[in-house]
């Protein structure tokens, strides 16, 4: 139905508009040019002494039509459609973002997480490697003082040795 009437209403629309553009082209005006005055005034023949007042008459009819039906076709085409403009979309698309955030956010806190285990790792591993570094170098200092100790010791016993001969 409202279809309907919206192509009635077009029709209607579209004839008045060309029926007022010929009527108008048809009528001399008051200084005597127009498409009137090419016909000869063949128009007051036609339509008899009162074509004028009938054509004046005819124009104001047809062209109360033409707004009428124009007025009524904006009017229901326009109650068809949405009344929100582009500025309200575009201020209703951010009602998206908060979900498209929080996904962000937790994937973001997920990759923190195993970043942070990857370096909890890796330092458990460098600390057990500088421990056992440590011991290493601990046993070795301590293998090293106790041949300084065991050096020092034969040098004392060997230094009496070599005065008494």
């Amino acid at each position: 139905m409202y279809t309907f009437f919206v192509v009635l209403l077009t029709i209607v629309a579209v004839v008045s508009a060309l029926l007022l553009i010929g009527i108008v082209l048809i009528q001399n005006n008051k200084s005597g040019g127009g498409l009137g005055a090419v016909s000869g005034g063949v128009t007051e023949t036609m339509f008899g002494a009162s074509a004028s007042n009938m054509l004046i008459k005819g124009t104001v009819w047809i062209a109360v039509i033409f707004l009428v039906s124009t007025l009524l076709l904006a009017m229901v085409t326009g109650r068809g459609r949405s009344f929100s403009s582009a500025a309200e979309k575009y201020l209703e698309a951010p009602k998206e973002l908060p979900a498209v955030m929080e996904n962000a956010v937790d994937n973001a806190a997920g990759a923190a997480e195993k970043a942070a285990e990857a370096v909890k790792d890796t330092a458990e591993k460098a600390a057990d490697t500088a421990k056992d570094a440590a011991e290493k170098a601990a046993d070795t200092a301590k293998d090293a003082a106790e041949a300084t100790k065991d050096a020092a010791e034969k040098t004392a016993e060997a230094a009496p040795a070599a005065e008494n001969k």
